[in-house]
């Protein structure tokens, strides 16, 4: 089996939103109490020189028990988060009564779905169990990454319009927990490491890159012209969930570290059967939403009452 990758983030700022609560469910035949949901992190960094106010979801969940039966710390930890943590969203003093948190061992995963055409929506996130409340005086605002991965791809970043963005792209593929493996978008956006990862990283290369999250929300104009008159005028919110390349290994890993072609591609055979069948499950959703209501005998539409 594949081992884990290194696969780290470190979080720390405001606390501006939570969103969690208890639940349960079925493990062979039993109940099982479980907690869950997400907190949303404000960081203000720089990226590639820039200034950028970040809102970083962090995703938690956790069963009240370990599979031994012993209490789960984090399942408490999440809860302490519900009970007694305040958010700038919570506090009638904003941002200044919230409170200032960190996160040491949260990590990436690619949330995958398939919308109702058919079409896989796919992006990073980052989960996470345990998160210590620290002193406002004490927080020094982050949202890095370190992660080593198997280099799946590498080309220049091309816009819908398919002229080059100036950024360089690399397909990561993460070995997680259970052999498991996600591929992973990231992105070199300053002249030296664009310069870098193209010319010493190789397909099939076993690297470490370290780097900040971009999780960031941009408004764009749209003109849409008529066929007549003014054009219309409109605005919508571009949300980012990035992975930017800072630094990081510039020869492959070997040895013991680096891990074997053969068992990732047979890990890549099996992601692609878990999203086949992610997809199977997500069109029949959709299929069962899209149902008709019943019409009666006498034309009117069935309302359920």
């Amino acid at each position: 089996m594949l081992r884990q990758a290194e696969n780290r983030c470190k979080i720390e700022g405001v606390l501006a939103e939570v969103d969690i609560k208890p639940g349960s469910f079925v493990k062979n035949g039993q109940t099982v109490e479980s907690i869950g949901g997400s907190i949303i992190v404000k960081v203000i960094q720089k990226i590639s020189g820039e200034e950028k106010e970040l809102a970083i979801p962090v995703h938690m969940f956790a069963s009240k028990l370990t599979n031994k039966g012993t209490p789960n710390p984090a399942y408490d930890s999440i809860k302490k988060i519900m009970d007694e943590y305040t958010s700038i969203a919570a506090s009638e003093n904003g941002e200044d009564g919230a409170d200032r948190i960190r996160i040491t061992s949260g990590s990436i995963r690619m949330n995958e779905y398939y919308s109702q055409d058919g079409r896989l929506v796919s992006f990073p996130r980052v989960n996470a169990s345990f998160v210590q409340k620290i002193n406002k005086g004490d927080c020094k605002p982050e949202a890095t990454y370190t992660t080593e991965f198997v280099v799946a791809n590498k080309s220049e970043e091309i816009d819908r319009n398919g002229d080059p963005t100036g950024r360089y792209r690399i397909d990561a593929i993460i070995p997680q927990y259970g052999g498991k493996v996600d591929v992973v978008p990231m992105y070199a956006q300053s002249p030296g490491v664009i310069s870098a990862v193209s010319e010493y990283w190789e397909i099939g290369d076993t690297v470490k890159a370290n780097g900040r999250l971009d999780f960031s929300a941009t408004t764009e104009t749209i003109i849409e012209e008529v066929d007549f008159g003014e054009p219309i005028e409109k605005t919508r919110t571009v949300n980012r969930s990035d992975l930017i390349i800072t630094g990081g290994s510039q020869t492959a890993l070997e040895g013991d570290f680096a891990y074997d072609n053969a068992e990732i591609q047979e890990a890549l055979a099996e992601r692609k059967l878990r999203l086949e069948k992610q997809k199977d499950k997500d069109m029949s959703r959709a299929a069962s939403k899209q149902t008709p209501p019943k019409t009666s005998k006498n034309g009117f539409t069935d309302l359920g009452f």
